[in-house]
């Protein structure tokens, strides 16, 4: 169990959260165009929801190295100073995440102490901006894991079209 959610968490989230937002708009456009009745609150979750999924879509791309970067000149490198940019990459990542992780914990228990809502649903917004603190904190197991996987020779890293 614990290993299929370690590989499979993340998608699992995402494909939930589409879902539910590709339903909340179809109901939202046929309540609209169809019984002319807009519905207030539909727009507002599927928003929220959308923020949630934006911050878990990040330790997935971490997870499957499809981050955005430019990787044709590293791969060109020797193979040590390839891993060593890589060590490098996971060290930078990992810090940004601490620092997003440690921040994000303060906006939700200041947003939580100070009771705000959202305005057409009422949901407490500190449920909103909790997406912040999930996504680092994933964020920061998946960067230990790859950096694991560079470190114990479980990922290969090959120079291709050397200098």
């Amino acid at each position: 169990m614990i290993k299929w959610l370690d590989e499979h968490l993340e998608e699992m989230f995402l494909v939930i959260l589409l879902v539910i937002m590709t339903v909340l708009l179809g109901i939202q456009i046929v309540s609209r165009y169809v019984f002319n009745n807009s519905l207030s609150w539909s727009e507002e979750l599927v928003r929220y929801l959308f923020v949630w999924s934006a911050f878990i879509g990040v330790p997935y791309c971490i997870k499957k190295g499809t981050s955005i970067k430019v990787d044709q000149f590293r791969n060109m490198m020797p193979v040590k100073f390839q891993k060593f940019l890589l060590y490098f990459d996971k060290i930078i990542m990992f810090a940004l995440f601490l620092i997003l992780t440690i921040f994000s914990y303060d906006v939700v228990r200041s947003t939580y102490l100070s009771g705000q809502t959202s305005a057409a649903m009422g949901i407490p917004m500190w449920i909103v901006q909790l997406s912040v603190l999930v996504g680092s904190i994933l964020s920061l197991i998946r960067i230990v894991q790859n950096f694991y996987e560079v470190l114990s020779g479980h990922k290969k890293v090959e120079q291709k079209h050397g200098l």
